[in-house]
């Protein structure tokens, strides 16, 4: 049943690409190696896109699309859209992720480009943005509980650690609404930065935009979840946009870069509660193993930021007693 609806909307998407190419619809070749349900092909030097309206935010990626222009950003042009029936035809920002770059000669050159990218992130329009508040984060961190605890495990919880996570997450959520607030991409990391032809760069994947931490894009980008970085690339960027984020008044009078670490690992650790929790459900919901191999990865990060934020020892405690060794 579920194959017989994608052929169903592949076949609408070449119906409806037709009247762009009266000479017939070239073959469409798949480009899909995303978690979404969008599904990507290319068709004659541009990308064919099959978002189906009732599950994909196609007005917020038109309207986000426009936001990150304003500021200077580059993203897929968008020759043509159909927004009732979740179809459009974008510019083909080539085959390069930033991913692809990462353990090359030239990651550090290309890393800093991605960095100079966050200040321009961090003047966009962020009016009308979704907030990442507290119900937000906690919603995020029950995908941790019961997709990675419950689903994944087979944890029964007791009462006690039900309390304890409770409780550790409210103290989380408190702290990063207690940060400086911008628009935040929400998905800043190496697999959604295409490297173009002249070597500039360009976001993807920028629907789910928000309006959330500062430091939130800056940790997706040094604590990916699928790379490590060289931890002397990470103190560089971390010291590099502590001196933009200044520069442009978005950090407190005061706010020292130990305060500017903390802010990055508390949402880090955030993100990567949610990941852990994300990529199970993935696996056992939707059939996408290939994301299991990194949770190794997730977790070691997880367990880093716990030991270097003392409120958050406990939760460290936790995981090692509850989930290392079972991933």
């Amino acid at each position: 049943m579920e194959q017989r609806k994608l052929d169903d909307r592949k076949a609408g998407l070449c119906e409806w690409l037709a009247q762009f190419f009266p000479q017939g619809v070239p073959e469409l070749k798949s480009l899909n190696g995303d978690a979404s349900f969008r599904r990507y092909y290319r068709v004659d030097g541009k990308v064919a896109v099959d978002a189906p309206p009732q599950t994909q935010k196609n007005r917020e990626f038109l309207d986000i699309s426009r936001r990150l222009r304003q500021v200077g950003l580059r993203v897929p042009a968008i020759y043509q859209c159909d927004i009732d029936k979740g179809y459009m035809l974008q510019e083909d920002l080539g085959h390069r992720p930033l991913a692809a770059l990462a353990v090359s000669s030239e990651c550090r050159d290309f890393y800093l480009k991605a960095a100079g990218m966050l200040a321009q992130l961090a003047v966009v329009d962020s009016t009308g943005l979704p907030l990442f508040d507290k119900d937000f984060i906690l919603t995020e961190l029950g995908i941790f509980r019961e997709w990675l605890l419950e689903k994944k495990l087979g944890l029964n919880l007791s009462a006690a650690d039900q309390e304890f996570l409770e409780k550790t997450f409210l103290n989380l959520a408190d702290e990063i609404r207690a940060q400086p607030q911008s628009a935040m991409h929400r998905d800043f990391h190496s697999r959604n930065i295409m490297v173009l032809q002249d070597e500039s760069l360009a976001l993807i994947d920028f629907q789910d935009m928000v309006k959330g931490p500062l430091c939130y894009d800056l940790a997706s980008l040094i604590y990916d979840c699928y790379l490590n970085l060289p931890a002397a690339l990470c103190e560089e960027l971390i010291a590099l946009n502590f001196r933009r984020y200044h520069a442009l008044g978005k950090l407190p009078y005061g706010c020292s870069i130990e305060d500017f670490r903390r802010y990055i690992l508390t949402v880090s650790l955030q993100r990567h509660l949610k990941v852990l929790g994300l990529f199970c459900r993935l696996s056992l919901r939707d059939g996408k193993d290939g994301y299991l191999k990194d949770l190794p990865r997730v977790l070691a990060y997880t367990l880093s930021e716990c030991d270097a934020l003392p409120d958050f020892a406990a939760l460290g405690a936790f995981l090692r007693q509850q989930v290392q060794g079972r991933l």
